[in-house]
């Protein structure tokens, strides 16, 4: 599992259309961010899952949206990935597709009682046949106005966060191979992945 503690200011995740759309057009207080990813063998992947990159990435995309619901209101697994304007919802936070590509999502976060959207995930699928390898990773960020004086539990939201994210990540490995128990590559991460996120 590879994790990222704080996203750089150069990630092209700031430079996605997604991004630019929803949070570009004003200065922030303060991002909090991170990333987490898991890298798998092909040879480890399910055969059916691997007659086309965009049928590993549905598949992939669906688990990790089905692992959200289930998480945010224990509502009923999906067939098919999100599309944009699918929402999960919890009593708390509201989690909305806005972005929808064969290999990636990006989704908005909002906090419902204050209706203000501060978070946007961004979820990448990377196939890379030449290697025999996979890559599936997820970037959050939170933007915040104002920075205020946290107790000392407030500090620990995106932790939780973050722990949320990798046993999702666990989801897909048990749901997209054929033992559950794929080799992946462990240990901590300063980058992301090179591909440009095209959302």
């Amino acid at each position: 599992m590879h994790t990222i503690n704080e996203i750089p200011p150069h990630d092209p995740v700031f430079s996605s259309p997604a991004y630019q759309r929803h949070f570009g057009n004003r200065q922030w207080a303060k991002i909090e961010s991170f990333g987490c990813g898991i890298a798998l063998s092909l040879s480890a992947v399910r055969p059916e899952l691997l007659e086309s990159d965009e049928s590993f990435a549905s598949e992939v995309l669906r688990i990790l949206w089905n692992s959200r619901v289930k998480t945010q209101s224990n509502g009923p697994p999906s067939p098919q990935p999100p599309k944009i304007g699918a929402v999960s919802a919890s009593d708390s936070i509201r989690a909305e597709v806005v972005d929808a590509t064969p290999m990636a999502l990006a989704i908005t976060i909002t906090t419902i009682s204050s209706g203000f959207t501060g978070g946007l995930e961004v979820i990448q699928v990377l196939v890379d046949r030449q290697n025999g390898a996979a890559a599936v990773f997820i970037k959050y960020l939170w933007h915040n106005d104002v920075v205020l004086p946290r107790k000392w539990y407030q500090s620990l939201g995106i932790w939780f966060q973050l722990t949320g994210r990798r046993l999702w990540l666990m989801d897909v490995l048990n749901g997209v191979t054929m033992s559950g128990t794929p080799g992946t590559n462990q240990g901590q991460s300063r980058g992301t992945p090179s591909s440009k996120v095209e959302l």
